[in-house]
């Protein structure tokens, strides 16, 4: 069952805009937050758009969606961040395969209220520079660091992380691999990197092939990463995200599923209080079971065998079950969490921090 104490709210749901939305985003900005998303017929289809909503401070309810970024090409994957100029950075990967997207960004100087012209993150790249899923993690030193990851969609496919590194603010960055033993692999591999930082190290937990997250540390600032190896965290070949709480600890939301493209349900916290090493599950969001709104056509769902038909022009799926893509942050006592459900809208949860602790 959910745990009792969390909230949960729409972003959006059942727009006319979309047919599945996913992969969602949240930031928060002037006291309160703003989500990005992207949504149309299904993955990779040209009529996908990047949305974004905002929850102003003090409100209850968000504001929008709105469209942004109206090329006629498919777009995935919006990351929202602080750039280390001050302003709300925006990041997407646009084009039909994911082996060939490119990395876009926006800019507001207004808190998300307006935005600069879409521009290519790096010129001519092909295959995704820049943020895949997670934010971008800005270093004491001025360095910022985004969780990146390729991937190669062919008979035997192969994905591969790095981390890119920018020490201009984001106008240059240098791509930085995370090792990875392929002799050890039944599957692909890993990619879309989550990144905290602790005491003058910086950690990645990244989503794999393999039933359970991988983990990989720097202690150079992101010049270089140690070997990807494998956790005890479940992980069902689908997004994961990381924050970094108060007192030290990193909790991760996931779906605890040792399945590659497995289920994707339940929706737990599970908290590490040694930099990753092991977790402790915490408090579970949702499970497919437990409805919070009296609307009869938003009754939650349990997934069915076999949901998820992947390649590279995007995973087919029907959305049924679905609790995914979650995106997380530390607002004051509370952990909010959004998250994609049944791929017709983003949800918002509220986790009290003190559910977290032992």
């Amino acid at each position: 069952m959910i745990t009792p104490g969390i909230e949960r709210r729409w972003v959006a749901v059942d727009h006319p805009g979309w047919r599945q939305a996913h992969a969602s985003t949240v930031l928060a900005v002037d006291g309160g937050l703003v989500a990005a998303w992207f949504g149309g017929t299904r993955e990779g289809t040209p009529d996908n758009r990047i949305w974004l909503a905002h929850r102003p401070a003090g409100a209850l309810s968000w504001r929008g969606p709105f469209p942004l970024a109206e090329a006629d090409e498919a777009h995935w994957n919006p990351v929202l961040a602080h750039g280390p100029d001050g302003a709300v950075w925006l990041f997407f990967k646009r084009g039909p395969l994911i082996s060939r997207w490119t990395t876009w960004f926006c800019r507001s100087e207004d808190g998300g209220s307006s935005w600069s012209p879409p521009a290519e993150l790096v010129p001519g790249d092909a295959g995704g520079r820049g943020p895949v899923k997670n934010p971008p993690l800005l270093l004491d030193d001025g360095a910022w660091l985004a969780p990146a990851s390729s991937e190669r969609w062919d008979d035997a496919p192969v994905w591969d992380a790095f981390v890119d590194r920018s020490t201009d603010g984001g106008r240059t960055w240098t791509a930085a691999p995370v090792p990875l033993d392929r002799a050890r692999l039944i599957g692909a591999g890993v990619i879309q990197p989550a990144l905290w930082q602790r005491e003058g190290a910086v950690f990645a937990l990244l989503r794999s092939t393999e039933g359970s997250a991988y983990r990989s540390w720097s202690d150079d600032g992101g010049v270089t990463w140690s070997p990807a190896t494998a956790t005890a965290l479940a992980n069902n070949n689908s997004g994961l995200t990381v924050a970094a709480l108060p007192d030290g600890r990193v909790a991760c939301v996931h779906n605890p599923v040792s399945e590659s493209w497995g289920a994707r349900c339940p929706l737990v916290v599970s908290v590490s209080a040694d930099d990753g090493l092991t977790w402790r599950a915490a408090v579970t969001v949702e499970d497919g079971v437990t409805p919070f709104d009296d609307h009869p056509g938003r009754a939650p769902a349990l997934p069915p065998p076999g949901a998820f038909s992947p390649a590279d022009a995007g995973v087919a799926t029907t959305g049924v079950g679905e609790y995914s893509y979650p995106a997380a942050l530390v607002d004051g006592d509370t952990f909010v969490i959004t998250y994609t459900w049944q791929r017709r809208g983003i949800v918002e949860a509220r986790v009290p921090i003190a559910l977290l602790h032992p």
